[in-house]
């Protein structure tokens, strides 16, 4: 029986992260417009402005992240590494949730 090294533990959890921040990113980014129509906002330049606002603190998420994925594999701290991936696991988590309910018409269960 092969035990996996801690090294090569630490470099699969890196580049799993990577790739989930990827998915992260790109599920936010067409989820931002679609939960801020579900809140009946009816200026259209208020919801234009609201969906860039929620995007641009997208892009400061991904790249805290990404810096704490990084800072985390680099210096061989795979507590950090496996703190990241449980922050991403659940940012999906939520994200995932928000679209499952925005698909059902905003109903309430």
């Amino acid at each position: 029986m092969n035990i996996i090294s801690p090294e090569l533990f630490l470099l699969s959890l890196f580049v799993l992260n990577i790739l989930l921040i990827l998915v992260d990113a790109s599920l936010g980014y067409h989820l931002a417009p679609r939960l801020l129509l579900l809140s009946g906002q009816d200026d259209p330049e208020l919801r234009e402005s609201s969906v860039r606002s929620v995007r641009g603190m997208l892009t400061l998420l991904v790249a805290l992240y990404m810096f704490l994925n990084c800072l985390g594999y680099f210096r061989g701290n795979s507590i950090l590494v496996l703190i990241v991936t449980a922050m991403i696991v659940f940012d999906l988590g939520g994200q995932f949730y928000l679209r499952r309910r925005s698909g059902r018409g905003g109903e309430h269960s």
